[in-house]
């Protein structure tokens, strides 16, 4: 079983090391949004001298987000933030 363990534990240092050697060639980005859960209302746990108040309860939520993959080792990338791209200009009169 210990064998295995260190076997295991060269193979992930084996890609950790070739992840971060290579000289990343990403695909384009995709749509690839995450679900959440966010926590609404509130409701008082505790009581006497020292309450405290947790969430009532809890909703999923998807949020935006971007990936793209590396095409040479698979690492992927994700991306909550856009940035404007200006692909033309025109006359100003």
């Amino acid at each position: 079983m210990n064998d295995k363990i260190e076997r295991l534990q060269r193979e992930i240092q084996d890609e950790q090391r070739k992840i971060s050697n290579c000289k990343h060639d990403f695909s384009l980005p995709k749509y690839d949004p995450e679900t959440k859960s966010v926590g609404y209302g509130s409701v008082q746990d505790g009581a006497g001298s020292d309450p405290h108040w947790s969430y009532e309860g809890y909703h999923d939520k998807q949020v935006d987000r971007w990936s793209h993959k590396c095409n040479k080792c698979g690492y992927v990338e994700y991306t909550y933030s856009q940035e404007p791209v200006i692909s033309h200009y025109k006359p100003k009169f």
